[in-house]
């Protein structure tokens, strides 16, 4: 294979591989169809500090899986943390619950992936069928009793579609 049949062999391979890149980006973004994080003020979470996030649901005979992210540093005291979530559906109906998520073992090693910047991800509602179309509205607190909690950075919520639908 002389030099040029080989630099075009060469490329089109490498043309390849970034078309499949692309292909299998596109299709786990489209999966994803909410995510965003709130950050918290020099990593300070005041009971009074509500993080609010709304997702639009345009699909309701879909399943859903919902995940709550959070991120923490070594300031942060506790092995766990307890959140108040509230849910609010466009018609008005709310629904509230509260989680207690377990950040370190007993020892005080951080369960989440980092070095000093800590990530987690809570299933909050996994097969969760949306019943309208429109905006859902759901809101967090921190339910610690210190106040504010030092050592949480940031707080997210991601929606992902389940499967090929």
């Amino acid at each position: 294979m002389d030099k040029t049949n080989r630099s075009i062999f060469l490329f089109s391979g490498f043309r390849r591989t970034i078309l499949l890149f692309l292909v299998i980006l596109a299709s786990c973004s489209e999966k994803e169809i909410f995510s965003e994080y709130r950050s918290i003020s020099q990593a300070e979470w005041d009971k009074n500090d509500i993080l609010e996030f709304e997702v639009y649901i345009k699909d309701t005979e879909a399943l859903y899986d919902v995940f709550l992210e959070l991120r923490n540093n070594n300031d942060y005291s506790f092995r766990n943390i307890w959140l108040f979530i509230d849910y609010q559906t466009p018609s008005g109906e709310i629904r509230s619950d509260t989680l207690n998520a377990d950040l370190a073992d007993i020892y005080g090693k951080w369960y989440g992936k980092g070095i000093s910047l800590y990530t987690y991800t809570f299933p909050y509602g996994l097969n969760v069928q949306y019943k309208d179309t429109g905006n859902y509205t759901y809101t967090i607190r921190q339910g610690m009793r210190e106040n504010p909690l030092k050592g949480i950075s940031d707080v997210g919520l991601r929606v992902s579609k389940q499967g090929n639908q």
